[in-house]
């Protein structure tokens, strides 16, 4: 038995099947191309930061010490979600606009790499 599909096409239903693509040679099918292919696609491209500089972060991100409450029951405190430590009396902290707080340094390093929170992927520091 044969059946007969007819599949979506948007610019012939809008009557737009003469219109030429003119950006159709400059499309790259990455998800064809052999490892080597994107290796050298990736040197082609090269890097592109969106991170902060130290300076940038030094100023705008707020700190403070880590202090814990003493009390019978456990903390509920989440440790670094950087590095997986738990947090000690005395850390420094880094804290983002969202409200988020990391060891000092972790936050540095992730903020010059990429420039959102590691929790929520908000925009951790506005520049």
């Amino acid at each position: 038995m044969c059946q007969d599909y007819m599949l979506f096409d948007p610019f012939i239903y809008n009557g737009l099947a003469e219109m030429h693509d003119r950006h159709r040679d400059m499309r790259l099918d990455v998800d064809n191309m052999s490892y080597e292919e994107l290796l050298a696609l990736e040197e082609r491209i090269g890097d592109v930061s969106t991170g902060l500089s130290e300076e940038t972060i030094s100023k705008l991100m707020k700190q403070k010490k880590y202090m814990s409450i003493a009390i019978e029951v456990p903390s509920d405190q989440e440790p670094c979600c950087i590095c997986q430590e738990e947090y000690a009396d005395g850390d420094d902290l880094g804290m983002l606009d969202c409200g988020h707080d990391f060891h000092n340094n972790c936050i540095k390093q992730w903020l010059m790499q990429k420039n959102l929170c590691p929790i929520c992927k908000t925009t951790a520091l506005p520049t």
